[in-house]
């Protein structure tokens, strides 16, 4: 193995760019800071010591669902950054920290939000083999949901 092949850009990782082809979005394009950034770490944290105890489970452990909320919103504060050729209909939807915050936080929109998350983990990831992918691979084989029409 080369070690190079798994070094990261931690600039990249902290300001963001702009990442398209994600699998089964389409055209769209969303512009992320990388999974891990200091930022988020610092949020999550500071989310989950604020968790009051009565809110936690008897071991500690915070809910499933209010877990979800405080990552739609730690992506948020911290991940997301812009989107492009996001689209209601023929109508374009601009970016506006509302819409995020739904899109990122309601669990009807979870497809999106997994979108942002697999979008920050490529910013975050090497990118010494992003080249070979074309676009073409099967999304089934790299995307935590299924593929259109696939259940």
């Amino acid at each position: 193995m080369d070690i190079k092949s798994i070094k990261v850009d931690s600039a990249v990782i902290e300001i963001g760019e702009w990442v398209d082809k994600i699998p089964e979005m389409g055209d769209l394009r969303l512009k992320v800071r990388g999974e891990g950034n200091e930022d988020f770490k610092r949020f999550l944290n500071k989310a989950l010591r604020n968790v009051p105890k009565g809110a936690r489970h008897r071991d500690g452990t915070v809910p499933p669902a209010l877990m979800e909320k405080i990552v739609g919103e730690a992506l948020l504060e911290t991940v997301l950054i812009d989107w492009a050729n996001l689209k209601s209909g023929d109508e374009e939807v601009p970016y506006s920290k509302d819409l995020a915050r739904t899109f990122l936080t309601d669990k009807d929109y979870r497809h999106f939000r997994t979108s942002v998350l697999w979008a920050a983990a490529f910013v975050a990831g090497s990118k010494e083999h992003a080249d070979e992918d074309d676009g073409d691979a099967d999304a089934a084989d790299s995307y935590p949901f299924p593929a259109s029409g696939q259940r």
